[in-house]
């Protein structure tokens, strides 16, 4: 199963070569805002504005608490969580025909660094256990190599820091 959710490139959608390497907290949350029936207006202007009021750090990247007050000055209800373990919240939300933006690790260039994107789907097995997230990857340069890309459950969770951010038109 996959949502049909917009696809941001911080790459391709962010003109400003500073944010394109750190817009990724940005395009996430445009993409899952678009999806909800939100448009973000401007995603320059948002990381500028995040900047301005302390919703990104240099050095740990975008403060989760920021992007759920900006979904929520949007209109949307939205809330973070964090020590996850596994993905049955994600695979909920999902269900409930929300998208979730998770934290996950990266490694570039031998440096360990955290990054955001958008699970927007998940496949199962026969027995009904789920073995793949699909996912949209920001930092793509490409478009369509961007959209619902897979990742098996034991990767992710190697990778994933615990962390989701859960928004939503409607409250649960």
């Amino acid at each position: 199963m996959k949502l049909d959710v917009p696809y941001y490139s911080q790459f391709l959608d962010v003109d400003d070569s500073f944010w394109m390497l750190r817009a990724c907290g940005a395009v996430s949350l445009a993409m899952v805002a678009e999806y909800e029936g939100i448009v973000l207006p401007d995603i320059l202007a948002f990381c500028h504005e995040v900047r301005e009021r302390g919703g990104y750090h240099v050095v740990n990247g975008w403060v989760h608490d920021y992007v759920v007050l900006k979904a929520r000055e949007l209109g949307l209800f939205a809330y973070r969580q964090e020590g996850l373990t596994e993905v049955t919240e994600i695979i909920s939300a999902l269900n409930a025909g929300h998208p979730v933006i998770v934290s996950v690790e990266k490694r570039v260039l031998e440096q360990k660094r955290f990054h955001m994107l958008v699970v927007t789907g998940y496949e199962v097995d026969e027995q009904g256990a789920v073995t793949r997230l699909y996912y949209h990857e920001p930092e793509s340069t490409v478009k369509e190599k961007g959209m619902h890309r897979q990742v098996d459950i034991k990767t992710f969770l190697e990778y994933f820091r615990g962390k989701a951010i859960f928004v939503s038109s409607v409250e649960k």
